[in-house]
């Protein structure tokens, strides 16, 4: 993972967890009387926790690559960014009826489903979190793949 990566990714995803934080202990604190009928405070409500969630994951993962020097393979790589961005799409989707009320209807089901996840499965989103750090990740350059330094030789000695 090239350092301008780790970086970008690591700030953004640290600064929307913070901006999470600090939403959700306003809105748990109750100071002064939050007005649920605001779109905004609707988005928050809906999207804090998952959006969390999801931060810290990414978080762990890019850390945890970082340090670690961990390599994965080019179709790895693609597959994880890929499922990734798309499952944050899907976290992201779940608050559009906070924003366009004419859609709710038609766009309830992704609310629902996020919704029941980050309350009953929260280390699923985490772990999607963690797939969008593997994306992220350096390339594996090889032709053994990247757990070839725990392998054999494949030469033998006779």
């Amino acid at each position: 993972m090239k350092k301008s990566t780790f970086i970008g990714n690591l700030a953004v995803w640290v600064v929307a967890a913070a901006a999470c934080c600090a939403f959700l202990a306003w809105w748990n604190l109750g100071n002064g009387t939050p007005d649920i009928s605001d779109p905004l405070v609707q988005l928050g409500v809906v999207l804090a926790a998952p959006v969390l969630l999801y931060a810290i994951g990414a978080v762990v993962g890019l850390v945890l690559l970082w340090f670690k020097k961990i390599l994965v393979g080019r179709v790895t790589k693609r597959v994880c960014r890929a499922i990734g961005i798309l499952m944050l799409l899907f976290v992201l989707l779940a608050g559009t009826p906070a924003l366009l009320p004419d859609a709710g209807e038609a766009l309830l089901g992704p609310a629902v489903v996020v919704v029941y996840v980050t309350m009953v499965a929260p280390l699923l989103i985490m772990m999607l979190g963690f797939v969008y750090a593997i994306g992220c990740a350096g390339v594996d350059t090889s032709k053994r793949g990247p757990f070839a330094k725990y392998l054999p030789d494949d030469h033998f000695d006779e």
